[in-house]
């Protein structure tokens, strides 16, 4: 009986330890660095998407534009007024996209400097420096967004429309204004999730920056095996 209890014991501790092992190995990988080019591609991923549906909306659209002609219903003076403004539109769009486009975003700028440092300890702490930032701000920009969004929901929800219609659009125009403003609010950035990331790979908490709860296991004197649960608070 008591090699069976020694076997188990020497089993647990064997599978905790190789669980402590893998973990770490696992969270050495989530380094400030690697999560920082990880945000600056997902960036430039968008960027591009963004990019190339807006470039591309703005090519459509001076196509369009270039179909209209003139009617029964329409002069000469009305199809070139609504090309103006549609050639113009169109033009917006295209410029938007290419410069979408060329121009990098603040996470790719930042991990372009970072990858510019050569001691690994600095190059570390200037990228974890980084992606706080990039945190801090989108979560700044989340929030004013999340407010912008509130408002306008209380102003269409209770005032009174100008025009009455059949179907009161103020209550629709609200109901989305709330549902934004709730995503907003509730919902956190890439940046701010990937912030997490590092701080729960590192074993801190990423609201409070403590350690987390943690059990330990371990021998007595008298062979017996100890437990012990520690929590900060």
């Amino acid at each position: 009986m008591k090699k069976l209890k020694c076997l188990f014991v020497c089993c647990l501790l064997l599978l905790v330890t190789t669980t402590q092992a893998l973990a770490s190995v696992g969270q050495s990988g989530l380094s400030a660095e690697a999560l920082l080019g990880n945000l600056a591609q997902t960036k430039k991923t968008e960027r591009t998407i963004g990019g190339v549906t807006l470039t591309a909306l703005g090519v459509g659209t001076g196509v369009l534009v270039s179909t209209i002609e003139a009617d029964g219903k329409t002069n000469e003076e009305e199809v070139k007024s609504a090309k103006t403004i549609g050639y113009l539109g169109s033009g917006l769009m295209v410029g938007m996209g290419i410069i979408t486009l060329a121009l990098p975003s603040e996470a790719e700028n930042h991990y372009r400097d970072v990858k510019t440092i050569d001691d690994p300890v600095a190059r570390e702490n200037a990228a974890y420096g980084s992606l706080l930032y990039c945190a801090e701000k989108a979560k700044r920009a989340r929030l004013i967004d999340g407010a912008v969004a509130a408002a306008a929901a209380c102003y269409y929800l209770f005032s009174e429309p100008d025009y009455y219609y059949e179907t009161n659009y103020y209550t629709y125009c609200g109901l989305i204004f709330a549902a934004g403003a709730a995503s907003s609010f509730l919902v956190k950035s890439v940046e701010e999730k990937i912030l997490d990331q590092y701080h729960q790979s590192r074993n801190y908490s990423a609201d409070a920056g403590r350690p987390l709860p943690k059990l330990t296991l371990g021998w007595l004197p008298n062979g017996s095996i100890t437990a012990v649960y520690s929590y900060q608070f």
